[in-house]
């Protein structure tokens, strides 16, 4: 009897600790961005672009990095849709890559879209997570030619370990 209690108790101990593992964090996370942005007009009015931009990240649960993302995409009066793969630099020298989705019908200078992990090194290794982020670009400042971008995203799955 005593070793089918034990048995129950070491099985219980095991579901819990599983189901605690396996529960998504929640976070947030902040970016300062300057977006390098090259732009080709089609003669049916679409706007083929190619994207690279530099930032940092700053988050409290996830660290702060340094960033770059290169990639594109086309603007149309339907919407925007771009792509771009990521590579987010820590403190300790840990990377994190991530993939940038925007397909919706906003407008080119503010909207929504997704981030989603794409492995990483150190701490930031089997990270599976995804993020929905809001951006804003912000007037060119003079004698800069990169264009600078707010981004606020709010992030759901793994936390570095």
């Amino acid at each position: 009897m005593i070793s089918g209690q034990k048995t129950l108790i070491a099985t219980i101990a095991f579901v819990a600790f599983t189901a605690s593992s396996a529960m998504c964090a929640e976070w947030e996370r902040t970016s300062g961005v300057f977006a390098q942005i090259k732009t080709i007009s089609t003669a049916d009015g679409t706007k083929v672009f190619s994207y690279t931009n530099y930032g940092t990240a700053i988050s409290d649960a996830e660290g702060d990095t340094a960033y770059t993302c290169a990639g594109g995409g086309e603007a149309t009066d339907a919407g925007t849709t771009l792509k771009l793969a990521c590579e987010y630099i820590d403190a300790d020298g840990d990377k994190v890559y991530e993939m940038v989705e925007r397909t919706v019908g906003d407008g080119f200078a503010k909207g929504r879209g997704r981030l989603t992990s794409a492995g990483g090194t150190g701490k930031h290794a089997n990270r599976k997570y995804e993020c929905i982020y809001k951006f804003n670009y912000l007037p060119k400042l003079e004698g800069m030619p990169d264009v600078p971008v707010i981004v606020r995203a709010k992030c759901r799955g793994d936390l570095p370990s």
